[in-house]
C-alpha cells in the first residue's frame, strides 16, 4: 500500500489528513477546494443551461409548426409530440440532471469507511457509434466518480477511510485501514449487515 499515491492522487498531505479525521479542512484545503468547486459548478451550469436553450428550440418547433400554412394537421400534431413534447422533456430533464445544487460549493465533510469496488461501466452510442468508459469506485454504500488511475492508486478488496464533500461527493484525502484492526472489522461487519439486508429485501 503506497500512501505517496494516495496523497498525490487526492492532493494532500500528512497535516491535511490529520485535521480530516476530526471532520474538518485545513485552510488551504478549503482554499483549493472552493477554487475548484466554483470552477465545476459554473461547468455543470453551463451545460445545463445549454441543455435548457436546446429544450426552448424543441418547444418553439413545437408551437412554430402551427403558424406553418402548408403543414397539415398529421405533420402538426407528430411536430408537436417529437418536438414540442418529448424532445423538450427529455432535454430538460438532462438540463436538470447537469444543474448543481445550491449547497453544491458547501465544504462539508463526511467520511466512509469499506471495501474498494472499482467498477468500469461502458455505455454505448448507437447514433454516433462511440462508447463512453467511466469508472465508479464504491466505498461502503457510497458511489465515487473516478478516472481510470484509481487502480493505480487504490487496491482492489482492500478496506480504506475516504473523507468526502458531502455535497459535491468530492473526495479530499484517503487511508488504508490495516487488516485486524477495529475499523477493518466495523467494515467487515458493515458489509455483511448490508449483504443481509439486500436479501432480505
Amino acid at each position: 500500500m503506497d500512501n505517496q499515491k494516495l496523497k498525490e492522487y487526492f492532493n494532500f498531505d500528512e497535516s491535511d489528513l490529520n485535521v480530516n479525521r476530526n471532520g474538518s479542512l485545513t485552510e488551504k484545503q478549503k482554499t483549493r477546494l472552493t477554487a475548484e468547486l466554483k470552477s465545476a459548478r459554473a461547468k455543470k451550469t453551463r451545460w445545463a443551461y445549454f441543455m435548457f436553450f436546446l429544450a426552448a428550440i424543441g418547444l418553439v418547433i413545437g408551437v412554430g409548426i402551427w403558424f406553418v400554412p402548408a403543414a397539415g394537421l398529421g405533420l402538426r400534431i407528430g411536430f408537436t409530440i417529437g418536438f414540442g413534447i418529448v424532445w423538450t422533456i427529455i432535454y430538460g430533464v438532462i438540463g436538470m440532471i447537469f444543474l448543481p445544487p445550491a449547497a453544491y460549493t458547501d465544504l462539508e465533510l463526511a467520511n466512509e469507511t469499506g471495501r474498494v469496488n472499482i467498477v468500469k461501466v461502458q455505455s454505448h452510442n448507437s447514433n454516433t457509434h462511440t462508447t463512453d468508459i467511466r469508472y465508479d469506485l464504491y466505498i461502503g454504500n457510497r458511489r465515487f466518480v473516478v478516472d481510470s488511475r484509481i487502480g493505480n492508486v487504490l487496491i482492489q478488496g482492500d478496506v480504506y477511510i475516504v473523507y468526502y464533500l458531502k455535497n459535491s461527493g468530492k473526495i479530499v484525502s484517503a487511508e488504508f485501514v490495516p487488516a485486524g484492526s477495529d475499523l477493518w472489522g466495523a467494515a467487515l461487519a458493515a458489509r455483511a449487515g448490508a449483504v443481509k439486508s439486500k436479501v432480505a429485501a
